[in-house]
C-alpha cells in the first residue's frame, strides 16, 4: 500500500493535489495548518491538534494498529490532513474512525472527497469493515456531508460535550459500512453526491 504514494489528482479548478504520507519533516507546517483552522472546526476532535506533543505519535510513519495520517499538498502548501484511527481491542478490531480537515483556501475543490476515498481504501486494505464519526449536534452541514458519503445515524449522546465557552452540546453518532461505500461508488458517481463544503466548516468525513 505504502509504495503507491505519493499520488497525484486534479481538483475542480484544474490544480494538482499530491496525497502522501505525513512525515516528521511536516511537523512545523502541520501545526501551522491546524492553527489556521478555526476553533469551531477543530472542536469535534478528541485532542488538541495545535499542541506539538499531541502530534508526536503521528510522525515517523504510520502505526497500523492506531493511526495512519496523510497530507494533501497543492503547490507545496498543505491543503488538508486526514487521519484513520484503528483500535487495538478484539471487539473493535474491525472498526475505524476517520476524519479529514481541509484549509479554508482549498474548500469546495473536492480535496476532501479525494482524501476520504483514500481513507476508505486504506481501511479496506487493513481489513476494517466500518468507519465511525462523532459530530456535534448543531453541525447540520457536517451531518449532511457524512450522509452523502454513506454514513447513517446510529444514536446520540445528549448534552455530552462542551465547547470552549462551557456550553453543552449533543454528540451525534454515525457510521458507514465500507463494503456499502464501494458498492455505491461502483454504481456511479450519482450515488455518492458531490458537495461544496460551507465556508465555516472543515471538510470532514
Amino acid at each position: 500500500m505504502l509504495d503507491e504514494y505519493p499520488k497525484e489528482f486534479e481538483v475542480r479548478d484544474g490544480q494538482n493535489v499530491t496525497i502522501r504520507l505525513l512525515t516528521r519533516a511536516d511537523e512545523d507546517r502541520a501545526l501551522m495548518f491546524f492553527l489556521t483552522i478555526g476553533e469551531a472546526d477543530r472542536d469535534f476532535l478528541r485532542y488538541d491538534v495545535t499542541d506539538r506533543e499531541t502530534l508526536e505519535g503521528w510522525f515517523g510513519g504510520p502505526n497500523w494498529e492506531e493511526v495512519f495520517p496523510f497530507v494533501a499538498e497543492v503547490g507545496g502548501r498543505i491543503a488538508g490532513l486526514a487521519v484513520l484511527h484503528g483500535f487495538r481491542t478484539r471487539w473493535h478490531a474491525h472498526i475505524g474512525n476517520a476524519w479529514t480537515m481541509v484549509g479554508e483556501d482549498w474548500r469546495g475543490l473536492g480535496i476532501g472527497r479525494i482524501m476520504a476515498t483514500e481513507l476508505f481504501s486504506f481501511a479496506s486494505e487493513l481489513g476494517l469493515e466500518k468507519l465511525l464519526a462523532e459530530i456535534r449536534g448543531d453541525h447540520l452541514d457536517a451531518m449532511r456531508i457524512y450522509k452523502q458519503m454513506g454514513y447513517v445515524h446510529e444514536g446520540v449522546h445528549t448534552d455530552y460535550i462542551k465547547d470552549a465557552d462551557g456550553r453543552t452540546h449533543d454528540l451525534v453518532l454515525m457510521a458507514c459500512d465500507i463494503k456499502d461505500y464501494w458498492r455505491r461508488l461502483d454504481e456511479g458517481p450519482h450515488k455518492l453526491k458531490e458537495y461544496v463544503v460551507p465556508t465555516n466548516f472543515a471538510d470532514n468525513i
